[in-house]
């Protein structure tokens, strides 16, 4: 590959980018993964070991976003492609086209991420990321059939970065088969986890131009496991409503809320950004030039 690594957005595979499966967690040991939702003719299953939180969701989004740029695949019939084939189960029907690989170093994904800094202590949170990542097993069933795969599967790593099998539904995505744009701009200029999760899933479930009235509470279930009551409901739609006014202040946003809990989100089209007002400019010189990195 040559040029330079640009980490301004990311290509998603859209059952996984309007799931529930990336939550903020609590600060206590994580429960298992077990996430069902349907999604067109399929109904798909992520489970594994650990909850996956926001920071998952950043590491993930970032090596899309370096895959994406790469040129790196596997013939599943080669040796090496036989070695992929059994780390990410792979399991679909009829000939099997090549399986997008990425290479990326620590410090690419660090970045991409949306660290602002670079330290020791996040390489190693971004490997136990990864690893989280790679312990997630994908049921897909299509048709009667039931097909297993891993969310991403580590082939070799060491101190200074990592090569992982994508799995194919990642792999259909960053090849422009169907794919929801998250904007990495957008998401590492946002102040928390809890507005980082929001503005994930209304990226995946909003297309541009589109305009949704919503109840500011029901959005709760997309951001937190479990159900809320008393002062920890009322203390996350307060975390809700500031998230919203984050994400209105982006161009590409606008989110306005109303009385009776009800919030009118409008994701606008890139070709009249330019229309909206002076603050908003400002706020797009705020979050400043995508950071370019050399391979």
């Amino acid at each position: 590959m040559t040029g330079e690594l640009r980490f301004d957005f990311a290509l998603q595979e859209p059952a996984l980018a309007i799931a529930p499966v990336f939550l903020v967690l609590k600060k206590t040991a994580r429960a298992k993964l077990d996430v069902t939702r349907s999604f067109g003719d399929s109904s798909v299953r992520w489970r594994g070991p650990d909850a996956l939180g926001i920071p998952e969701q950043s590491v993930l989004l970032a090596l899309l976003s370096i895959g994406g740029q790469q040129t790196y695949s596997i013939d599943p019939n080669s040796a090496i492609g036989n070695k992929a084939k059994l780390l990410n189960q792979l399991s679909c029907e009829g000939p099997q086209s090549d399986v997008a690989v990425v290479i990326a170093h620590w410090r690419k994904i660090e970045i991409a991420a949306g660290y602002s800094a670079h330290s020791g202590t996040n390489i190693t949170n971004i490997k136990l990321a990864v690893k989280r990542l790679a312990e997630t097993t994908v049921w897909e069933c299509r048709d009667g059939i039931e097909y297993q795969s891993r969310l991403l599967s580590w082939i070799r790593g060491n101190d200074n970065g990592v090569i992982i099998a994508l799995n194919r539904r990642a792999t259909d995505a960053i090849y422009g088969k169907q794919f929801i744009k998250i904007s990495l701009c957008e998401r590492n200029a946002l102040p928390d986890e809890s507005t980082k999760a929001l503005h994930a899933y209304l990226s995946g479930s909003m297309r541009a131009g589109t305009t949704r009235c919503l109840t500011v509470s029901k959005l709760q279930a997309h951001i937190w496991s479990g159900e809320a009551a008393g002062s920890t409901h009322r203390s996350r739609d307060e975390k809700l409503r500031a998230a919203l006014l984050a994400i209105g202040r982006l161009p590409a946003w606008r989110c306005v809320l109303l009385p009776r809990g009800q919030v009118d989100i409008r994701r606008i089209n890139e070709s009249t950004i330019e229309r909206k007002t002076v603050e908003n400019d400002r706020a797009l010189k705020s979050i400043g030039n995508c950071e370019t990195v050399p391979m």
